[in-house]
Parts: structure tokens; C-alpha cells; sequence
């Protein structure tokens, strides 16, 4: 009885997921707050696939009432089913939610809150929360949803890993518009240098409180939850400079910029890759958003002074978290004009941008190109539009570019190449995980084609850590000559994930704008904040290392003037593998040297992984590492953040590899599984262990 239960609640999860976000943000993001669900802001236009209901219509009403309790029937009944796997419960789950949001779609957010309850998810506030957030939007999308064609499927997949096996279509043939130049190469190095500012993931909390519980039950801690506070006496109190398990708060942001002031008071230019708002996505307000950008944009300001700081829209700079319907729908019933209009006005109200590239903003999803210098050109890139929680990214899922961005980026790279000018490519998250697979490979391969002659790097944020990630041009086998671009991963400012926090600068060449060296500075939260706080210290900011020292060869080090190329990456990946000392010091600084950092232990899955996904530059690339160290390793299991879904009631297992077969659209032929992508990019061996391990997947 006990393991039935448990399969109806996993496949209830999957249905209801999709609905509002439970998936990873009300498993991971799973923190309350003390008041109700505020209302969703932005406007809503009217869409005639949806149905009106005029508040004096009773027997109208009535009838949503009935339509609404029939949701909670049809849901039992399909968990009953003894014939569907899990992949086709969640499909027809689907069907049942947009049937009711194109009925009903007023009592959505309401139902959607009622099955949080009904159905004990971990924390019922956070779940209502998102539900209340979401719910409008979610009304729009199903409205638009082709459910019998991928869109729902993917719905699935995404919402809960292991609902539906992972789809993994790839771009159509690409077409550019001239061919590549033979024998591209960069121009030849100056010898002179600038340096870059780069620093990212913000995420203030203006709720923040010391002295509150820095060890909570929640995902983010250091806040004052009224009721929803855990039981008992505070198990660690909070410091004024921030906690491991806590959002940033407002002293040690200014210490962040601070510290800016410090070790880069010169630079010619800053980066500043996304993420401004704290984690609370189911608590937030448009007005909430409005007020931390704009506070946020002061400070920066304000310590920065006539610093040009160039801006890239992180996940959690929207409302709600996440969402942003891409440009190239004209009939979409949510716009985040209000937002793009917002923040585009603060850069050029800064300074940062002109006023036609805020114009350019404004009307491009926040995307805009700007000349930081003479001879480069900044592209910023809006990632949401393909970020799989964003649910927008949910429809047309048959396209390769439905946004448009990347077809804008095409053209302006052939428009820098035709002038000789270098290009840097700016945005929150690297297209390398939590991204649509179509999306990833679509972005490695214009990355190829512009590269190295006209791409001088891809800089991101997103993932709290220090990173360097090489792009390999996919019609090669990885090697040195390969090697044709890196991605600087940027380290955060807020120290959740018990990181300490970072900021990076580079010294970059000026006329090549190639990367010639990179350093990190952080402080000590982890360790040492309650103890400045204890002594009324300021936090002891810190260079904790430079690139070209740590990781160059020392029986081939590099020409003075010679810049940190993806070759130079590539060699260095490779004597990690035989170099533990050097690999110990890539995990120290991934984590900016946090006590608290993971460990791979010699010869283990998570080393393997973390060596093979350095050069993993698409989802596609990463998932092979990632089945790559499993299947070397079947005797461990694999720790999961979420259970993802096994053997149904009915008794049917789905798998990767099996997807083609039988969950293709149009019959699988738009679709390449795992094994058909592997055998693109990977040798024999690769792929005699992909045929072993399918049978554990």
C-alpha cells in the first residue's frame, strides 16, 4: 500500500508540476513567507481561445465550480489507471489542466493552490505562492499549447525529470550567410592590456535579518518567516555578513562593490551577467522586482561612478522568475514590456547605454549590442528565451529559434566579421545545462562558425561558480586544434550554495580583446563572518588566485604576450586528468575556496564527470559525461536533488534511448536520441559504453 501511494504522489507530481513550477523551484526553491500570495501585475490581454466569465453570471459560475471539482475526479481516476506509464499519465494530465484553463481559467490559480494542499508537497506556502504567481500565465500557455504535437511532451520531460524520457532534438541545417573564411585566425596580440570587471548573481535580500536562523529548513534561510519558522531554539544565528544557506544581504553587498573599488578602480569597462533579485520566486511582486532593480542599478552606480557597466537579464530579474515570452508572437497574451521599458531606462539613464541601444532593448527582449571600445563589439543575449523553466519555451517547440535571437546574432557576428571586429557574446547562463538541447547545439554551432577570427570569448553567470568552460567545434573530435572559444563562467556575489562570495577581472589584450589573464577575489564568509562580526571587522577581501599562474604548464609556459586561449584550456583540462594537486586547486576555486566545497574523490564518477563537462559546451555534450561517469560506475548511486520517476503502477519504464521509438514526434524522425548525438561527437568507445549502460539509465 505504502509503495502505491508513493507512485500516485510521483505521478501527481508530474501532472501538476508543469502547473506551477514544482518541479525544481518548489523542491529547490522552498522557502516561505508570512503573508498571502500577492496578485499578479502585469497586464493580461484578452484571448479569444479563452473563456470570459462576467461576475453576475451565476449559473456560469456554477458551472466553473463543477468544472473545478471535476479536475480533482479525473486526477484520481488517471492516477488509478493500471495501463498508462508514467510519461502518458503526465500527457493526459496535461490535456485535463488545459481543458479546465481554457473553461475556467479564473479558478486556475485557485485549483492549482488546492492541489498543493491536497496533495502534501513539501512546503504548501511555497507551493500556493508560485501557483498564484503562475497560475495567469500558465492560463495563456496552455491557450496556445499544442498538446498533441512536442509541447506537451516537453512540458512533461521538463517539469519532472523522469516523468517523459528528456527530448533531444537537434537545430535543422544551419545556413549562414557567407561561408567561414579558410583559415580564420584572431589577429596577432598588441602587448598592451586593459582590464575587465566581471561579477554576477547579485541576489539581494532586503529581508534579510541577523540574528535570524542561518540553518533553516527552508532553501534560503536568514529571514524572519513569522508561523512558518522552525520549531525550537535558533541553531545558528545569522551574521550580518551573510551564511552559506542565505541570500546576500545588503553589508555584504556593499563590501562586494567595496572590494571592486579596491583591486579594480582602473578598469575600462564592467560586466555584470545577471541575477539581481533574491530566490523567493514565490513571494514576489512586480513592484518587488521593480524596487530591487532599481536599488540595486543606484548602487552600482553610485560605487562604480563613471564606470560603464554593461548588463545582461538573469532568470530572476523577471516576474515571475523565470518567464519571458519571446518577441516573435504576435498574438501573446503576456508581454514583459514593463519590464524591458524598466530596465532598459536605468541603463541609459546610467549611462551605460545609449538611448538607441536602450531603444533596441526595449523592443529585442533585453538583448542589445553596444562598442565598450573601438574595435569590439558587446552582444547581450537574453538567455530565459531558452531556459527550460521558463514555460514559454514550452511552445513552438518544433522551431529552432522561435525568439529570433539567435537569427539576430547571426547577423550582427557576419556584420563585425565583414568589418574586422572582434565580438564578445554576454549572458546569464552558458546554453550548457537546464537549457533546451535544440537551443545548445544551435549555439555551440554559431559560436563555431565565428570563431576564432571574430569571437573573442562568451561570458555568463548563473551557477554561483568559478568556471571555465571550452567550446569545441562540433564537427571535430575534441582536441587541441579543436579548441575554438571558451565560456568565462563568472563567480556570485551571493554566497547561497555555501560559496563564498567572488568578483572577477581580466586582463584583456586591447586590440584582440582576448582574455590574458583572469583573477578571483572573494572573502572568507563561510568561515569567517560571525567572527568579524564578533570583532567588529569588515570582511578581509582577498586575490585567491590568477589563471595564467595556476593553470600554465610550467615545462612550456606561455609567451608573455600570448592570451589564455581555448587551446591553452585544453591542455590544462587534460593534465587534470593525471594532475590531482591541480584538479584539488580547480574544485578549491570553484567553490572561491569555500570549506564547505564538494570532493572528488581519485578515480570516482564525480571526478570523471567534472574533467569531461569542462568541455562540454551543450546539454547534449554534458548529459554524455553525465552517463559517461555513470556507466563506469554502476555500483554507486548517483545522488538526486529530486526522485525522478521509475516503474509506474502500470509497470512501464521509459528510458532515454528509448524515446525515439516510442515517444517521437511525427513518427521520430525530427528526433536524435542520446546514443544517435554521442555517435556524432564521441569515438566507439564512447558509444560501446552508452549500448552497456542503457539498461541503467
Amino acid at each position: 500500500m505504502q509503495g502505491t501511494t508513493r507512485a500516485r504522489l510521483k505521478a501527481l507530481a508530474a501532472i501538476t508540476v508543469f502547473l506551477g513550477t514544482v518541479s525544481l523551484s518548489c523542491l529547490i526553491l522552498t522557502v516561505t513567507f508570512t503573508v498571502q500570495a500577492a496578485p499578479f501585475s502585469p497586464a493580461i490581454q484578452a484571448n479569444e481561445k479563452r473563456q470570459s466569465l462576467d461576475g453576475s453570471d451565476t449559473d456560469g459560475y456554477r458551472a466553473q465550480l463543477y468544472l473545478a471539482n471535476k479536475v480533482y475526479d479525473d486526477v484520481e481516476n488517471l492516477l488509478d489507471s493500471q495501463t498508462l506509464d508514467s510519461c502518458q499519465m503526465c500527457q493526459q494530465g496535461m490535456q485535463i489542466a488545459q481543458t479546465f484553463a481554457l473553461q475556467a481559467p479564473k479558478l486556475l490559480p485557485g485549483v492549482l493552490r488546492s492541489l498543493c494542499e491536497r496533495y502534501a508537497f513539501k512546503r504548501l506556502d511555497a507551493c500556493a505562492g508560485l501557483m498564484e504567481r503562475l497560475g495567469p500565465q500558465l492560463v495563456g500557455i496552455f491557450a496556445e499549447m499544442n498538446l498533441t504535437g512536442s509541447d506537451g511532451y516537453y512540458a512533461c520531460a521538463y517539469s519532472f525529470p523522469g516523468s517523459c524520457p528528456v527530448p533531444l532534438h537537434l537545430p535543422q541545417n544551419i545556413t549562414f550567410p557567407k561561408p567561414k573564411p579558410v583559415h580564420a585566425q584572431p589577429p596577432p596580440p598588441s602587448g598592451e592590456t586593459i582590464q575587465v570587471l566581471h561579477f554576477s548573481d547579485w541576489h539581494l535580500d532586503p529581508l534579510y535579518r541577523p540574528g535570524a536562523e542561518a540553518k533553516c529548513s527552508h532553501n534560503i534561510c536568514c529571514r524572519d518567516y513569522g508561523r512558518w519558522n522552525d520549531p525550537g531554539p535558533i541553531k545558528k544565528r545569522a551574521s550580518k555578513w551573510g551564511e552559506g544557506k542565505c541570500d546576500t544581504p545588503i553589508a555584504l553587498g556593499l563590501s562586494a562593490l567595496q572590494a571592486i573599488q579596491l583591486f579594480v578602480p582602473n578598469a575600462s569597462f564592467g560586466l555584470f551577467t545577471g541575477d539581481i533579485a533574491s530566490h523567493d520566486s514565490w513571494m514576489i511582486t512586480e513592484k518587488y522586482i521593480e524596487e530591487e532593480e532599481t536599488r540595486s542599478y543606484e548602487l552600482f552606480k553610485q560605487y562604480l561612478q563613471e564606470m560603464k557597466l554593461y548588463v545582461a537579464m538573469g532568470n530572476h530579474d523577471s516576474y515571475p522568475s523565470d518567464q519571458a515570452p519571446g518577441r516573435m508572437r504576435p498574438n501573446s497574451y503576456i508581454t514583459h514590456k514593463w519590464l524591458y521599458d524598466h530596465v532598459a531606462g536605468i541603463w541609459e539613464k546610467n549611462n551605460w547605454i545609449s538611448s538607441s541601444e536602450a531603444d533596441y532593448a526595449r523592443s529585442h527582449n533585453a538583448m542589445f549590442m553596444t562598442r565598450p571600445m573601438p574595435g569590439l563589439k558587446l552582444i547581450t543575449l537574453n538567455t530565459d528565451l531558452y531556459y527550460v523553466r521558463n514555460f514559454f519555451t514550452m511552445l513552438d517547440t518544433d522551431q529552432d529559434d522561435p525568439s529570433g535571437m539567435f537569427h539576430d546574432l547571426i547577423l550582427e557576428l557576419q556584420d563585425s566579421e565583414d568589418h574586422n571586429e572582434r565580438v564578445w557574446i554576454m549572458g546569464h547562463m552558458a546554453p550548457v545545462t537546464r537549457t533546451l538541447p535544440r537551443a545548445s547545439v544551435l549555439f555551440q554551432r554559431i559560436v563555431a562558425r565565428y570563431s576564432p577570427h571574430v569571437i573573442a570569448g562568451v561570458f555568463s553567470g548563473h551557477y554561483h561558480q568559478d568556471k571555465f568552460i571550452v567550446v569545441h567545434d562540433p564537427d571535430q573530435e575534441q582536441s587541441e586544434e579543436s579548441a575554438i572559444n571558451m565560456v568565462y563562467q563568472g563567480p556570485s556575489i551571493t554566497p547561497l550554495d555555501k560559496s563564498n562570495p567572488a568578483i572577477r577581472w581580466y586582463d584583456i589584450d586591447k586590440k584582440t580583446f582576448s582574455v590574458v589573464n583572469a583573477y578571483t577575489a572573494t572573502a572568507d564568509i563561510i568561515d569567517q563572518a560571525a567572527y568579524w562580526e564578533a570583532n567588529g571587522m569588515e570582511p578581509e577581501w582577498k586575490i585567491e588566485y590568477s589563471a595564467r599562474e595556476t593553470y600554465q604548464d610550467p615545462e612550456a609556459p606561455l609567451n608573455p604576450q600570448a592570451p589564455l586561449s581555448p587551446a591553452f584550456w585544453y591542455r590544462a583540462v587534460e593534465r587534470m586528468k593525471q594532475d590531482r594537486d591541480l584538479f584539488k586547486k580547480y574544485l578549491q576555486y570553484e567553490s572561491k575556496s569555500s570549506s564547505e566545497a564538494r570532493e572528488c574523490h581519485k578515480g570516482s564518477a564525480c571526478e570523471l564527470e567534472t574533467l569531461c563537462q569542462m568541455q562540454a559546451s551543450t546539454v547534449v555534450q554534458h548529459a554524455i559525461c553525465t552517463l559517461q561517469a555513470d556507466s563506469l560506475h554502476k555500483h554507486k548511486k548517483r545522488p538526486k536533488k529530486w526522485e525522478a520517476f521509475g516503474t509506474t503502477r502500470a509497470g512501464k519504464t521509459l528510458h532515454v534511448l528509448d524515446y525515439s521509438e516510442q515517444r517521437g514526434v511525427n513518427g521520430g524522425t525530427e528526433v536524435e536520441s542520446l546514443e544517435m548525438a554521442a555517435q556524432q561527437r564521441q569515438q566507439n568507445l564512447l558509444r560501446r559504453r552508452l549500448d552497456d549502460s542503457k539498461g541503467d539509465l
